[in-house]
């Protein structure tokens, strides 16, 4: 192989990898409001994309943090965009974090079972660093705010929900008023029902969005959370489909979490 074609079959390598992963940090900051850009930064050096927009209200509710789908930024996501752009308005802190970046597929999450159809899932440390990760953010993002009175609402999409319902059963401590999850899922079928188990058994208020455009896995386990949620008599887990197309979702979704903010009394 020539050393120009050696160089042109690098340049399609890498392109194709940014075209499938996340961008770098330093990219993501081209493309978000630098008035709303906040560093959350730590003892250790270490630092945190983060949006924030301060209430529009005179006395402010408290304040909601928005994580989209693991490996997106927040403004890549409709649904959360939407609702981090709304929140300031129905008087809120609104806080929009970037998940980390490492992606978490399929062939991660099992193994080949011999003698079986199904797969064996990956052990329960697979998640230890993804949960540190977030856990991380989270942590910084509470000092943050430590001297902001009210409630704390965490927003949380897709794989992220799911992490995140694996953090709050291990970290009660950094336990939100309310968790509103859109769309968990994993995509592993023991570990898809076993998170929708550990959803209904947090010890806080739930709401469980569940839209129209929801992929297979969040389909699957929709049943699952509502059968979980009874089983272990969660008395304030709701769930609520959303019904609207791709295009309406987004006003949809942010009158349901307001009128379940207010049935909670946030």
């Amino acid at each position: 192989m020539t050393k120009r074609l050696l160089l042109i079959v690098i340049a399609l390598c890498t392109v194709s990898y940014y075209a499938h992963s996340a961008p770098p940090v330093n990219d993501l900051q081209r493309y978000l409001p630098p008035d709303q850009l906040v560093w959350l930064e730590t003892d250790n050096d270490d630092r945190y994309l983060a949006l924030y927009q301060q209430p529009m209200v005179s006395f402010a509710r408290g304040y909601m943090v928005h994580l989209p789908n693991w490996n997106l930024h927040p403004l890549q996501s409709p649904l959360i965009s939407h609702l981090y752009q709304q929140a300031p308005l129905f008087g809120w802190h609104s806080w929009a974090l970037v998940p980390p970046s490492r992606a978490i597929r399929q062939h991660q999450l099992q193994q080949h079972q011999s003698g079986s159809v199904y797969y064996q899932p990956v052990d329960q440390s697979f998640f230890d660093q993804p949960i540190e990760a977030l856990a991380q953010r989270i942590t910084q993002l509470n000092e943050e705010v430590v001297d902001e009175p009210g409630f704390s609402v965490w927003v949380v999409e897709g794989i992220t929900a799911a992490i995140a319902v694996k953090l709050l059963t291990e970290r009660p401590e950094l336990m939100p008023d309310t968790l509103i999850v859109i769309d968990m899922y994993l995509p592993q079928r023991q570990l898809n029902n076993e998170v929708a188990e550990q959803l209904s058994q947090l010890q806080l208020p739930v709401l469980d969005i569940y839209t129209a455009n929801a992929n297979a896995w969040a389909a699957k386990s929709q049943p699952k959370r509502q059968q979980y949620s009874q089983k272990h008599q969660h008395v304030n887990y709701r769930q609520q489909a959303l019904l609207s197309s791709a295009a309406t979702a987004p006003q949809e979704l942010t009158r349901a979490i307001k009128g379940w903010l207010k049935h909670q009394g946030f």
